[in-house]
C-alpha cells in the first residue's frame, strides 16, 4: 500500500498525487455510464494535474478528494471526496467516481464510501453530509442507503439527460446513521464470508 490514510478490507484511501492524473483521464475515456459527469471535451492528464494542484493550494480547502486503491495490487480505481465544504458548520457534499465499469457492483464503492465517511466524521469532525444523484440513477441511490443516507429532498429539472430533464434527489447522513449502516454492512459481509475449517 502506498501512503494509506484509511484501510478497508479490500480498498484503501490515500491522498491524490500528480501521477494519478493519467489514471483519472483513462477512467474518463472508458466511462460508459451516462449518469457520470462528463465534459464536452475529452479530459486529459494535464487537466487533472492542474485540478489536483489547485486543490492543494486552497487553504482551507473547499474540497477534499482521495484516491481509492485496491489493496491487492495498489491499482487506483477511482476517487471519493467531499465538496462544498463549510468548515464553520462542518458540512459538505460527498461524491464518488469508480471505474472502469468492470469494478462496479463488487462492493468496492460501498467500502470506499464507508472509509470516506469515517474520514469525514472521525477525522474532520463533520456534522452532516449530503449527496446528490440524478433520479434515474438508482444504483447510486441504493448505494447511499447502504451507507446510512436518507432521502432529504428533491431538486426539480436539474440536468438534461438523453434529451429530457431529470430531477436530482438530495440525501443526507449524520454520524449516528452512518455508524448503524456501517455496522450492518460489516455484519452482512461477515455473514457472507466463507467459513474456514
Amino acid at each position: 500500500m502506498r501512503d494509506p490514510l484509511l484501510v478497508g478490507e479490500r480498498v484503501y484511501l490515500r491522498a491524490l498525487g500528480a501521477d494519478d492524473a493519467r489514471v483519472m483521464a483513462q477512467l474518463d475515456a472508458v466511462e460508459t455510464d451516462t449518469f457520470m459527469w462528463r465534459m464536452r471535451m475529452p479530459s486529459s492528464p494535464m487537466e487533472h494535474e492542474k485540478w489536483i494542484a489547485e486543490m492543494y493550494r486552497q487553504t482551507p480547502p473547499s474540497s477534499v478528494w482521495l484516491a481509492v486503491c485496491t489493496r491487492q495490487d495498489d491499482a487506483c480505481i477511482g476517487i471519493v471526496g467531499v465538496v462544498g465544504v463549510n468548515w464553520l458548520h462542518r458540512t459538505g457534499e460527498t461524491a464518488s467516481f469508480l471505474g472502469p465499469p468492470a469494478v462496479r457492483n463488487l462492493g468496492y464503492g460501498t467500502e470506499a464510501k464507508h472509509l470516506l465517511l469515517e474520514y469525514c466524521f472521525d477525522h474532520l469532525d463533520f456534522h452532516v453530509l449530503q449527496s446528490v444523484v440524478d433520479e434515474p440513477n438508482t444504483r447510486s441511490a441504493a448505494a447511499l442507503a447502504k451507507q446510512g443516507y436518507r432521502l432529504a429532498g428533491r431538486r426539480k429539472w436539474t440536468a438534461l439527460k438523453n434529451g429530457r430533464y431529470v430531477d436530482a434527489l438530495v440525501f443526507d447522513v449524520m454520524r449516528e446513521d452512518w455508524l448503524i449502516a456501517r455496522d450492518a454492512w460489516r455484519a452482512s459481509r461477515a455473514a457472507a464470508a466463507p467459513v474456514s475449517e
